[in-house]
């Protein structure tokens, strides 16, 4: 009988580049009140004008 066990199949494991690629942006959550939710209703595009806003109050309160 030979012995076979240096020959392994080559399935499963680690394959270079899959799965989903690292970004720099982290998640947030928060409960908006409901003058908030109102308004950001009517924004197409929440996230840019959440970054905006943020940035905006971050530098009038000299953050950055």
């Amino acid at each position: 009988m030979e012995n076979n066990q240096s020959e392994k199949p080559k399935r499963g494991g680690k394959r270079e580049g899959a799965g989903r690629k690292k970004t720099t942006c982290k998640t947030y959550c928060f409960n908006a009140p409901e003058g908030t939710v109102q308004i950001l209703e009517k924004v197409p595009q929440k996230t840019a004008f959440i970054i905006a806003a943020v940035e905006e109050k971050a530098k009038r309160e000299g953050l950055i």
